[in-house]
């Protein structure tokens, strides 16, 4: 399932079954529980080395009835047309390339199995390994190649039906092989596999369901009894049995998954994921997946329902280009084992040595893809960045193996960049046969990508793969024994039947060499008995005849065993060479140990003498911190001390402080109930004189008008009092009262708007300053509201508007101008002023005295002082200053 496509997979999955690649026998040592150390590959003469190269097929889908980019030109070329299309049109080239054969469109599933599948299932059964590819772009039919229909079987689906076929009679019983989770496999006795057997009863009466879960199908085919059976079969040893072994793998992100294991709940994401599974090398220098499942089947039924039930949990999703695009590489895996009967025929030997394993590996790559022509999108893109790199990866280890054959050189190949590589570098290295299936789609949107493919074809197919021929050694047994086993046993049921004793008979199948039955007798009872003298002859030609045989079997015998004394005599030679070689290096490395070994005295030496400072240095290191010690606790004493005596201090001032801190506010507020005091009293003094200075204005309001009715129109306001000192001078109002004297008609000019009901909005600007509050002659605007600033809200609600402003004259003189006028809505909905009528307010001294100083608060004299200056002037009252007022509109 995809869920455990993580960044970082687990790694603790269950050590299980292990999926080897290339053991041809399973060690002794896995049957015994110990784990043998890594053997060096043992040098074979150029006689026992074959050079192999890659086989590639070129397979051609089917076209859907548009024009073509590849044409077949013979059952081993083909040739690349660019299309009208492709910007190589205008180039005009055509490309050719041979492969070991083609096959064009009309080629059959069967026609492919037998010319790429049969052979590598041949190996198998004879215990030799096989690595297929099937490679190609997206979409090119690869699957289908490998697994085929229900109707119409691929290699994988064939190879299965062909293994079972043959060796349908000649399998062990279930468990009596076991793999042994060291790549290997191991014999259980009858008791064991027994036990086994009985185990799986159990676990399938107690979970009914798993079988059917475990026969699934998600391909689509549930019912596999509708599928066509390959009826073809190969030649296996009748003296052997056989018990198969299948395992499913897929590469997913450059991870590898075993899709035959149960996945498990991830803690994080709470959903079912399968762990990722880690490659290792075994004792053979083999890779294998370790902790893989692997399942021994019987049948080809049990077979496909263990491939199915893998399919479940593999990566496929569809893209723009295909709709059941495979996301990851998988690796479906058959292992043969096969071990030989013991010498009367009836059961195999025990001994794990003598095991022989094939292995065939079906690989189906996942095809390679332009992100422009997928469409592939964050997870889709991931997965195809991870495909193409392992598709380069495998392209970069085939050039580094086809240089190093070319130039004789041996440049690392790179196989541990991809798990593709890493898990099959034995075959690459000469641990068995490899061939590849190139799938091409002839539409000519897929041009660029078929020629990427070709060119990885041709390269593969310069590739040379040594493969040690093996020398199957003779255990000794008599070959034929299974048969001679049933027609033994044949032959004394027979013998039961008849009613005759068998307890006597022992059976021998050990060789026998014998001229032939004893001689016929030779005494004549007649001189011209002719019968006797045939009889003879007959005799002597039937021994000469047989002599001649054993003769012949002997010498060709002693032909093969020279043969193989020769072989091992050149293999002797090889090994005495490199004996030799070991021993001069052997020697060369003795005098390097014997070199080393003096530095080693000199270097000890040194490093005694090294010592004795180190330990000298250790001493006076010692002493010093001591030293540091009793200075460190001598300098904390006193900053102990230190630090008290700023405590104490602190307390000290902190003391003080609040007794300065307590009198300074007696202090204070004796100083504020003082000041409090004279503030009343000074208080009470300028309330009563504001009351006098009120009546007199009061009074002065009176004596104002009759100056207005008999002409007096310009008066002089003096707001320093002076004129209670100087005559002449009027009297100033001090209070800052709200009052407004009434104001004056002018005949001249009309009365002021400012006595109107209308609602008034007064703007005073605050640069130039307005109306002193203390003057004279102020308008009086009821149902108003003032402004410093004008805003357009402003004038929403008022009707009047009024602007004031106030200047001073060269001879000290105080100006009003009052500019009134009409608040008007537009036609648009907004406000303007219409300005109607402008006052002016001018305040002036009536004698034209100028005392060269502006108009301000004066110091307040006594009211008794004020008085007597009046009475001293000859006044009998206070004479009040006479202000005047003029309005000019």
């Amino acid at each position: 399932m995809k869920p455990s496509r993580a960044k970082i997979p687990s790694r603790n999955g269950p050590a299980a079954l292990r999926t080897p690649l290339g053991p041809v026998r399973t060690p002794l040592s896995a049957r015994t529980g110990r784990t043998p150390a890594p053997t060096p590959r043992r040098q074979v003469s150029r006689e026992d080395t074959v050079k192999d190269p890659v086989e590639v097929f070129c397979r051609v889908r089917p076209g859907e009835g548009e024009a073509s980019c590849l044409n077949v030109l013979t059952d081993t070329t083909v040739q690349l047309v660019p299309p009208a299309s492709n910007r190589a049109y205008n180039t005009g080239k055509e490309t050719q390339c041979s492969f070991k054969h083609v096959f064009d469109e009309e080629s059959t599933q069967a026609s492919v199995f037998d010319r790429v599948g049969l052979p590598l299932v041949t190996d198998l059964l004879q215990g030799k390994n096989g690595l297929l590819f099937t490679y190609g772009v997206t979409g090119s039919g690869k699957t289908h190649t490998m697994q085929g229909t229900s109707k119409d079987g691929g290699i994988m689906t064939r190879a299965i039906d062909v293994i079972f076929n043959s060796v349908s009679e000649l399998q062990t019983r279930k468990f009596q092989l076991k793999p042994d989770k060291l790549n290997g496999f191991e014999i259980l006795s009858d008791c064991d596999a027994a036990l086994e057997r009985q185990q799986e009863l159990v676990n399938n009466i107690k979970t009914p369901g798993r079988r059917t879960r475990a026969g699934g199908n998600t391909s689509g085919e549930s019912n596999l009894s509708n599928r066509e059976v390959d009826t073809q079969k190969v030649t296996a040893d009748e003296d052997m049995q056989y018990a198969v072994f299948v395992s499913y793998v897929e590469i997913y992100n450059n991870y590898t998954y075993d899709l035959l294991d149960q996945p498990k709940m991830d803690m994080v994401t709470g959903r079912q994921k399968l762990a990722s599974k880690i490659l290792r090398e075994d004792s053979y220098r083999n890779m294998y997946v370790h902790g893989v499942t692997e399942v021994e089947v019987k049948s080809p039924e049990e077979a496909l329902e263990a491939f199915n039930r893998g399919q479940k949990q593999r990566s496929v999703s569809a893209t723009i280009l295909n709709l059941q695009s495979s996301r990851s590489h998988s690796i479906f895996n058959m292992r043969v084992v096969a071990v030989p009967l013991d010498p009367l025929g009836e059961d195999i030997l025990s001994d794990p040595s003598s095991l022989m394993v094939g292995q065939l590996a079906l690989v189906d790559l996942a095809g390679s893809e332009r992100t422009n022509r997928t469409g592939n999108t964050g997870q889709r893109l991931q997965e195809a960045s991870k495909i193409n790199q392992s598709l380069m990866t495998l392209r970069s280890c085939i050039e580094v193996l086809r240089d190093n054959q070319a130039s004789g050189g041996n440049k690392a190949v790179p196989y541990r960049d991809s798990r593709v590589t890493h898990l099959f570098r034995n075959y690459f290295e000469g641990e068995g046969m490899v061939k590849m299936v190139v799938c091409v789609n002839p539409r000519p949107a897929d041009y660029d990508e078929n020629m990427n493919v070709m060119q990885f074809a041709e390269l593969t197919q310069e590739v040379q793969i040594e493969r040690a021929v093996g020398v199957r050694f003779d255990l000794g047994l008599t070959p034929g024994r299974r048969r001679a086993n049933q027609v033994y046993k044949e032959a004394v049921r027979r013998l039961e039947e008849q009613g005759e004793e068998v307890e006597h008979l022992v059976m021998d199948l050990a060789p026998v060499y014998s001229l032939g039955p004893a001689w016929p007798p030779l005494e004549l009872t007649q001189f011209d008995s002719e019968e006797i003298i045939e009889r003879l002859r007959a005799f002597l030609v039937k021994r000469i005849s047989t002599r001649k045989t054993l003769l012949d079997d002997q010498e060709n015998k002693h032909s093969k065993f020279r043969e193989l004394l020769s072989k091992q005599e050149t293999e002797m030679v090889l090994l005495r060479a490199e004996n030799k070689q070991m021993k001069a290096q052997l020697e060369g490395e003795r005098k390097r140990v014997t070199g080393l070994e003096q530095r080693l005295v000199s270097a000890e030496t040194a490093n005694r003498s090294l010592n004795n400072r180190v330990a000298a240095y250790n001493d006076m290191k010692h002493v010093l911190e001591n030293e540091l010690d009793e200075k460190e606790l001598a300098l904390n004493a006193e900053q102990r001390d230190k630090l008290k005596a700023r405590q104490k201090y602190k307390a000290k001032i902190q003391t003080e402080r609040e007794k300065v801190a307590t009198e300074l506010d007696r202090k204070f507020t004796d100083r504020e109930r003082e000041i409090k005091q004279k503030h009343g009293k000074h208080l009470a003094k300028l309330n009563a004189l504001k009351n006098l200075i009120n009546e007199d204005l009061t009074s002065a309001t009176d004596n104002d008008e009759e100056n207005v009715e008999n002409g007096a129109v310009r008066t002089v306001s003096d707001p320093n009092l002076t004129a209670l000192v100087h005559p002449g001078r009027a009297s100033r109002r001090l209070s800052s009262s709200p009052r407004r004297s009434i104001a004056v008609s002018n005949p001249r000019h009309r009365r002021s708007k400012s006595t109107d009901a209308d609602r008034w909005l007064d703007h005073r600007p605050a640069v130039g300053g307005p109306v002193p509050s203390n003057t004279l002659l102020q308008p009086v605007l009821r149902n108003r509201r003032s402004v410093t600033k004008l805003d357009v809200a402003d004038l929403d609600t008022p009707s009047k508007y009024v602007l004031t402003t106030a200047t001073q004259g060269g001879g000290g003189e105080l100006e009003t101008r009052l500019f009134k006028g009409d608040v008007i809505p537009t036609v648009s909905g907004g406000r303007q002023v219409v300005f109607d009528d402008v006052e002016v307010l001018t305040q002036e001294s009536p004698t034209g005295l100028d005392n060269g100083r502006k108009r301000s608060y004066e110091e307040f004299r006594g009211i008794g002082e004020r008085i007597a200056d009046l009475a001293a002037m000859g006044m009998d009252t206070p004479a009040r200053a006479k202000q005047g007022k003029r309005s000019r509109v």
